[in-house]
């Protein structure tokens, strides 16, 4: 069984969500934002969630890493689980 899907960040802009579930989409992975800095939040992640979810697509969420270090790395995750603070999600987060 297939299924469709897209990944979608700020540089797609505003979508219509409601024409991408007409248009067959199951899924979404949206990036949540990138780095360590709270300021580096996707710029479109709020709306494309609450989009995603009222259209009825199952979602995911990515967070791009420039992490050089474990320490790094630790703290891009520490930013990227306040971002995804209160959500719930159908798929991973990557």
């Amino acid at each position: 069984m297939r299924s469709k899907g897209i990944d979608v960040s700020e540089h797609q802009g505003v979508i219509d969500w409601a024409k991408v579930a007409k248009d067959g989409v199951q899924f979404a992975v949206i990036r949540a934002g990138y780095g360590r800095e709270l300021s580096q939040k996707d710029k479109q992640f709020e709306r494309n969630y609450a989009g995603a979810k009222a259209a009825g697509i199952k979602v995911g969420a990515y967070w791009y890493s420039y992490a050089d270090s474990v320490k790094r790395a630790e703290e891009e995750a520490e930013t990227c689980l306040k971002v995804l603070e209160g959500k719930r999600f159908e798929l991973p987060i990557f």
